[in-house]
């Protein structure tokens, strides 16, 4: 039997757009409905891989169900502005997908998605009813299943009604569900019901008498009770009206073959265009889309001026002619084979290969110095390789990634491929990859992706620079981001010194604890399980010690934190479970994840991520430097095993409270400053205007609970989350609050003004020009105008703190060098750096550190930076 498959259109979008984030395109357009629904229709035609697929949208006209009752759906509330206008959005992508859809003036897409699934059934074809909404499982039939869809957090869940599972569930046919509506009302619809009866009491009349007519014929049956009974009698009419309001019509007048509706490939062009405009530049790959024949620019995909530099005259010309080059495109593979455009509108290129460039290292020395203007992609990366073979770059004037994350941080993706597909209209070269990275043949189609990635580099230089100029982000880039390149490289290059035995001898430590725990929770369980399976610790909590579950997943028991918190006085297995899981992490983490990741050096080389934090915040991986725990004994523990070699010393210099001193500068709130200006304590300060007392009787816990209000401000915290953070009611952390912005009333006047005029602007800047749109200001979701208006507070301190940090590191690397120290940079962690010099360099260095962090900004309150020196950065610190 062949399958359609029919989707409830107005529904699936609805939960699609709650269900996931909003999203937009660099033009504010709003995208996360059209994106959702998209990967629910997917994933569904890959699950049910139906013959025939179809969408049913309703119409904004009033329907024959507003005729009979003219308070039908009148409590529903008007479709939000951000989901209306994707509405047309999603049809047009339909439309280019070859996927027919129907709507009908005058009735609902529930009575087309019934009246579809009866021409099915009479056609011979199965019908696939995809819904996020009850009312169609009065379809279900032995040829019509209703898939239920459910969207939380960008995740879909489905429940494919049967007429097995549905009277499992609900102990009656499925053609009863009008009766049960009838009785209980639909909210959603304003549809009545007989009043006071709830779900509950409906669900059982219907599962006793069957319908609403036996229902009413046995209106005397002394089961039912005289309080229902009377509710059934007073409400006789409104259940009437009811069954009719709910019953979804089978006889609509729409023209439908199943036949017609057979899956057909998609427009290529039109779809790709529509994508392109969207920014669904996964989704386009999903789909194998291809930009139009007619789209591509000439690119490096036939003859070229020149190809592979073999001899040295050639090497001599070309490095000739690149000197003359007003700036050259520069695009290298993971082996260092090198492609450099000279103008990516002609087929002019040069390719630098690992034995068969004569004098290889030489040419490419040369081709790396500053009297070469040069662009690329990710040119950090690119400086690291480089210092692998100990070539220092320079020159570097242009790099497309980062010009790309400063014009739209919060892109999920700057690959070149793709930005080069979504802004110069033309897709480069398909090359050869091995685990993701470009890998360089013989082959002519090697050779051009490589010259046509160069080419791309100078083509999104040509449309981004101007972008930049005009957003006033082109200093930022050109003075904070590029020369930060080479000294992340050089961080990365030089790595930092591990103690190897200490940092094993930690994680054998680890693993005793870890078996002691293991024994002591079997001891406790009276059995052995595996601990870390959610579903074996589910039974062991809530089966067998009966402790009460608060939380159940679609596959059983939740045994979340938020759940082991809320057991944690109900026996003593959770405190043993709790501490387990703590100590394996650490284990799994740091020890045995550190031990994997020291090379041959003795040293850890992590790598930072410059294009990843919205705020601008550099990040670290492979591994993550910035997330070993700060306060906890065992982020001592560890910080202990960072050592600097024999015969040198690590000196470690932080900023002091950096965000509290920039809201001072920002708000200009007299209070604030005052006290940065006096070096009066700000945490003990803010507890004397918080609690209204003097200073000298501001106790620990007040300036422990001041500190977290002052900190929580620069991070928009609300109420509810403070009064977590330092254990007190909801209450009274509104009232610290509240009271907080009555004696700082400049932070207040700021906070207010800032997300007034990010809402009139559609984004916020920092003190450096750095920018972050936020459309989600504009949103009609509560939660999602909140995190905007969040957003707005918080993103020009921490946005400028990681400017102010950036430019301490570029101008304590410059000096280090012009100073001809040989202490070098080895990490960053937010508001700290972290060198590694000779014990004889230790006092300069530290001397060196906190002027240059505190000479990198001029405020109107000071700034300090904190230097100390030790063997570790324990010690240090």
């Amino acid at each position: 039997m062949k399958k359609l498959m029919v989707i409830d259109g107005n529904s699936i979008i609805n939960r699609a757009f709650y269900g996931i984030r909003l999203l937009t395109t660099r033009d504010g357009t709003p995208t996360n409905a059209v994106y959702g629904f998209l990967n629910i229709l997917l994933k569904l035609l890959s699950d049910e891989e139906p013959d025939a697929v179809c969408v049913c949208f309703d119409l904004p006209a009033p329907t024959f169900r507003h005729e009979q009752y003219d308070q039908y759906k009148a409590h529903r509330k008007p479709m939000p502005d951000e989901l209306g206008v994707q509405m047309p959005i999603l049809k047009d992508v339909l439309d280019a997908m070859k996927i027919r859809r129907y709507e009908k003036a005058g009735w609902e897409a529930d009575d087309l998605i019934g009246t579809i699934a009866d021409k099915c059934e009479q056609d011979g074809w199965a019908c696939v009813v995809v819904t996020g909404d009850k009312d169609s499982l009065q379809l279900v039939s032995d040829t019509t299943r209703v898939s239920n869809v459910k969207t939380r957090a960008g995740q879909t869940e489905t429940i494919s009604y049967t007429p097995e599972v549905f009277r499992e569930e609900y102990g009656f046919e499925p053609i009863k569900m009008i009766d049960l509506k009838a009785l209980m009302g639909d909210k959603s619809d304003n549809i009545p019901g007989v009043a006071g009866v709830g779900e509950k009491t409906a669900m059982a009349l219907v599962q006793r008498y069957g319908s609403l007519d036996e229902i009413y014929a046995n209106i005397d049956d002394p089961e039912i009770k005289d309080g229902v009974r009377k509710k059934l009698i007073a409400g006789g009419d409104a259940a009437k009206m009811s069954y009719e309001l709910a019953t979804i019509c089978r006889d609509v007048p729409v023209d439908f073959k199943p036949d017609e509706n057979v899956r057909r490939d998609p427009d290529n062009d039109a779809l790709y265009a529509l994508f392109r405009q969207l920014e669904f530049t996964k989704l386009a790959d999903r789909l194998g889309l291809a930009p139009p024949v007619d789209a591509a620019p000439e690119t490096f995909e036939s003859e070229c001026v020149s190809q592979i530099i073999r001899t040295a005259q050639d090497a001599r010309d070309m490095l000739d002619a690149l000197r003359h080059a007003p700036v050259v495109g520069v695009r290298a593979d993971t082996g260092l084979d090198i492609a450099v455009a000279v103008d990516e509108s002609q087929n002019m290129a040069h390719i630098l290969r690992r034995g068969e460039t004569a004098d290889y290292e030489q040419v490419l020395s040369e081709l790396m110095q500053a009297d070469i203007a040069k662009a690329g992609h990710d040119i950090k990366d690119t400086q690291r390789q480089l210092l692998g073979m100990g070539i220092e770059s320079g020159g570097w004037v242009f790099d497309t990634a980062l010009a790309a994350y400063l014009l739209s941080p919060t892109d999920s993706s700057y690959e070149l491929g793709r930005l080069t597909e979504r802004h110069a209209g033309f897709s480069i070269a398909a090359a050869e990859e091995q685990d993701g990275q470009l890998m360089l043949t013989d082959d002519v189609s090697a050779l051009a992706s490589l010259m046509s990635e160069a080419a791309a580099v100078l083509a999104l230089r040509d449309i981004f620079e101007p972008q930049l100029i005009e957003t006033g982000m082109d200093k930022l880039l050109h003075d904070v981001e590029l020369p930060l390149c080479g000294v992340l490289a050089d961080m990365e290059h030089t790595g930092f010194y591990v103690d190897k035995q200490a940092l094993e001898a930690f994680g054998d430590r680890l693993g005793i604890q870890i078996a002691a725990l293991e024994k002591k929770i079997y001891e406790l369980a009276d059995e052995q399980f595996n601990i870390n399976s959610t579903k074996q610790l589910g039974v062991i909590l809530f089966d067998k010690l009966m402790l009460p579950a608060p939380k159940r997943t679609k596959t059983g028991y939740s045994t979340n934190v938020e759940v082991l918190e809320y057991l944690r006085d109900k026996h003593p297995i959770i405190t043993e479970i709790m501490e387990y899981r703590e100590l394996t992490k650490l284990k799994s983490t740091y020890a045995d994840g550190l031990m994997k990741v020291i090379a041959s050096d003795g040293r850890i080389h992590t790598n930072f991520q410059m294009t990843v934090a919205a705020t601008g915040r550099l990040s670290s991986t492979d591994p993550n430097l910035q997330n070993i725990p700060v306060r906890k004994e065992v982020g001592a523990a560890l910080r202990e095993m960072f050592i600097a070699e024999d015969g040198k010393m690590l000196v470690d210099a932080d900023y002091s409270q950096i965000e509290l001193r920039l809201l001072a500068h920002i708000a200009q709130d007299e209070v604030m400053l005052e006290a940065f200006r006096t070096g009066e304590d700000i945490h003990t300060v803010t507890a004397s205007q918080v609690f209204n007392v003097p200073l000298e009787h501001v106790t620990s816990l007040m300036r422990s609970q001041a500190k977290a209000v002052n900190f929580g401000i620069v991070y928009g915290i609300s109420a509810f989350s403070l009064s977590q953070d330092i254990g007190v009611s909801v209450a009274e952390a509104k009232l610290y609050i509240d009271s907080y912005f009555a004696k700082y009333a400049g932070v207040r006047q700021y906070m207010d003004a800032v997300v007034a005029e990010a809402k009139q602007d559609g984004y916020v800047t920092t003190l450096y020009g750095r920018r972050r749109q936020l459309p989600e200001l504009k949103s009609s979701n509560y939660n999602i105008r909140s995190f905007g208006e969040r957003a707005a507070r918080n993103t020009p301190m921490q946005g400028t703190a990681a400017d102010i940090i950036k430019i301490a590191m570029v101008n304590v690397h410059r000096r280090l060098s012009a100073e001809g120290l040989k202490a070098k940079l080895v990490l960053q962690v937010h508001d700290e750096l972290i060198a590694e010099c000779p014990e004889a360099e230790t006092e300069q260095v530290k001397k060196l550190l906190a002027e240059e962090m505190e000479q990198a900004v001029s405020l109107s309150v000071p700034i300090i930076a904190d230097a100390h020196a030790g063997k570790s950065w324990h010690d240090a610190k």
